[in-house]
């Protein structure tokens, strides 16, 4: 059980995220509709993949690392990077809306082009990635022969697809970067590519792979509120249905109705366990939905449960090595257009 005062360092870190994740987005939603340009040509942006790391990348910046740490971001999630350094008052804000303009923010994190400190770059798929290993490596050498090292640790922040890169498997292979201890490569399992959907297979090999090369793997499927509403009647049924969901069908429910996702989940189930689903995928929290989109009305309350409890069905995203997708049921929507 959470203490106070660990509630109210969650809800400020909430808060921070929603910021972040809404700070990522409209550099986007400018950089491709609103910026002046000579051609209808749009510049692109990775939104799917930045919002998958909103939620990691806010707890690792703002309340985890240490001076001494270096971390290299996946290439996608470079609007988050730039929404995080512009919160923490290291960018300047006229750099907002220059996202993959010329001599403004990088379409990936550049040490030499993007205008803050940049750890790595990781603009070439999989390189990025392996260099903190590596350092890892050299910083070792340094205090074995010298007596001292950085005292930092080396973060890769990967998305799943980026492990196709076999740079990356060179890196992990090499026998001197086993039991470096100052290593943490958090995997980002999305499920999405741009060349492919990544199978739900691949979950397990990835894992297994890490494993023989002596990794410790973690293993994080759900977030907080999620696991909360399993713990809730009809949650049960409400994880069953999302571990069994096939792979096509959970990404078609990207950014879909509450509506679309809820007769999703019920498919299959019939009598009481179809109304004890619906009502475990449908009390949402009282902001739920976002931006006054309208949402499905609560069901009546099965008479066969206790007394009414509140549900959330709705997951914090959650990475790490490695980790597979939460629930499809929650979208973050930034309302308004306005820079702040």
């Amino acid at each position: 059980m959470a203490t106070a005062v660990e509630r109210s360092r969650l809800q400020v870190l909430q808060a921070i995220e929603r910021r972040v994740l809404w700070l990522a987005v409209r550099m986007v939603d400018y950089a491709n509709r609103e910026r002046p340009k000579e051609d209808a040509l749009k510049v692109g942006g990775h939104q799917a993949s930045s919002a998958s790391m909103v939620t990691l990348m806010t707890a690792l910046y703002v309340s985890d690392l240490r001076a001494e740490d270096r971390v290299a971001v996946k290439p996608h999630a470079s609007p988050v990077l730039h929404a995080i350094e512009y919160l923490l008052g290291r960018l300047d804000r006229r750099y907002l809306t220059t996202l993959r303009d010329f001599g403004g923010l990088q379409a990936y994190p550049s040490r030499s082009k993007d205008p803050f400190p940049v750890d790595y770059s990781t603009g070439s798929v999989g390189l990025g990635s392996a260099a903190p290993l590596l350092g890892a490596l050299a910083d070792r050498y340094v205090r074995t022969h010298f007596g001292h090292g950085t005292g930092g640790r080396f973060i890769s922040l990967l998305g799943d697809a980026e492990l196709d890169e076999g740079t990356v498997w060179e890196a992990v292979l090499e026998p001197q970067t086993r039991s470096l201890g100052n290593v943490l490569w958090i995997v980002d399992l999305n499920r999405q590519s741009l060349d492919r959907v990544v199978p739900v297979i691949r979950a397990g090999e990835l894992e297994g792979l890490f494993e023989t090369a002596g990794w410790r793997v973690i293993e994080l499927k759900y977030g907080r509120r999620l696991r909360e509403a399993f713990a809730r009647d009809g949650g049960d049924l409400l994880r069953r249905q999302i571990d069994a969901m096939p792979n096509q069908r959970y990404q078609a429910l990207f950014a879909a109705f509450e509506e679309v996702i809820v007769d999703s989940l019920l498919d299959g189930l019939t009598g009481g366990d179809r109304q004890r689903l619906t009502w475990a995928a449908t009390t949402w929290p009282t902001s739920w939905p976002p931006c006054g989109r309208p949402g499905r009305t609560r069901p009546d309350r099965p008479s066969s449960s206790p007394t009414p409890s509140r549900a959330t069905g709705s997951p914090s995203p959650a990475g790490l090595s490695t980790t597979r997708p939460s629930s499809p049921a929650t979208r973050s929507t930034p309302c308004g257009r306005r820079w702040g």
